[in-house]
């Protein structure tokens, strides 16, 4: 099957979409298929290794203008170009993603990287206008609770699927914790950018800090890099936290992983966690999950399993503070959980996506908006 890929947000941009959609190719090239990528990120002079397909995006001098005129030229590459089932991917804001599902002409899939609830108004109100429910097209999103937010979003009832976020557990080695009495080693990977909620990370972090008794200490590392590290910075020597928080910066998955090994509870407060692939390979590695409920977590953090999903920050910090002294035993998400959200098993699951937008193992003819020949 030929697969055209359509990303507003691409690599050397490093987030949940940019790697899901570099990964998901290289796996369904792994798989036998060609995938291609087509993105309005432009490179920056950092063009990210492609171990096969074509990648298709403005150049460095691009701006406003020679991006819209990229997305208007590009919205029908994957008819033009004879792809057999277009693959958009959409956060809150896709210009580029919207405009190739708005002009669908062959099998169009569509999966909603992002919680669209704070925007549910907005999106109803574009529906009533633009009718994107009534598009030909497979919906789709990353989560449970990411497929709910479209649902409600929409003017009428409308299908979403639930096609996650992949892993390859064999670059996250499942480790057996070793933790040592009177100290909770937390760790979080995310990207440092509002949404993320970093700065009540820190928050969470320094109550549960103040609360624990003497003898027991809590240390946190956080992974990543964004627009709030400056904050986060100031907030660490406001409060006197060095010796509770270190920000590490940016690191490859290698280092991530050794550091996961190191751990006994991954913390993530985001709200708007459409799915969490940093809590994904945590689990993989065998380190219990805290986070909020109502979030992407809970395709692997359930039943007891996982880890642990609370309603508020103050619970979080309460969860850490029990942990630390031994109130509370968080158990690891299983293998099976684990398995479930492989490479391979995200493949056939998006491969059932594509089937149902109308793609069959093959090229499909295409003779008016939607509607195949037989």
């Amino acid at each position: 099957m030929r697969v055209l890929h359509v990303t507003d947000t691409y690599l050397p941009r490093r987030g949940g979409i940019e790697l899901h959609v570099h990964d998901l190719a290289q796996a369904q090239r792994q798989a036998g298929d060609v995938a291609d990528v087509l993105t309005l990120t432009r490179a920056r002079g950092v063009e990210p290794a492609q171990s096969a397909g074509t990648l298709t995006r403005p150049g460095d001098d691009a701006h406003l203008v020679d991006k819209l005129r990229f997305v208007l030229a590009q919205r029908r590459r994957g008819g033009a170009a004879g792809y057999d089932v277009v693959h958009a991917h959409c956060s809150t804001f896709s210009p580029l993603a919207f405009a190739t599902i708005g002009a669908a002409d062959i099998p169009t899939a569509v999966t909603v990287h992002s919680l669209w609830r704070r925007y549910t108004p907005l999106y109803r109100a574009g529906d009533y206008a633009a009718g994107w429910s009534r598009w030909p097209v497979a919906w789709s999103a990353v989560s449970a609770a990411a497929a709910e937010a479209v649902q409600r979003s929409a003017a009428r009832p409308l299908t979403v699927d639930v096609v996650p976020n992949g892993i390859d557990p064999t670059a996250w080695p499942h480790r057996a914790r070793n933790p040592e009495p009177g100290r909770l080693r937390v760790i979080s990977v995310m990207r440092l950018a509002p949404r993320k909620r970093p700065v009540a990370l820190l928050r969470i972090l320094r109550a549960a800090a103040a609360s624990l008794p003497a003898g027991v200490r809590l240390e946190a590392v956080v992974v990543g890099d964004g627009p709030q590290a400056p904050a986060m910075r100031r907030y660490i020597a406001r409060h006197g936290m060095h010796d509770v928080v270190s920000l590490v910066g940016h690191q490859p998955r290698p280092d991530i992983a050794r550091r996961l090994a190191d751990s006994d509870v991954f913390l993530a407060p985001a709200t708007l966690e459409s799915f969490g692939i940093a809590g994904l390979e945590a689990a993989a590695a065998g380190v219990p999950v805290l986070g909020r409920r109502r979030t992407g977590l809970a395709e692997f953090v359930r039943d007891g399993s996982g880890g642990l999903l609370v309603d508020s920050d103050q619970a979080l910090s309460r969860a850490l503070v029990a942990a630390a002294t031994g109130g509370l035993e968080l158990r690891p998400a299983g293998r099976d959980a684990v398995d479930a959200l492989s490479w391979p098993a995200v493949v056939e699951r998006t491969r059932a996506l594509y089937v149902r937008a109308g793609a069959a193992n093959g090229a499909v003819a295409v003779t008016s908006r939607g509607r195949q020949a037989s």
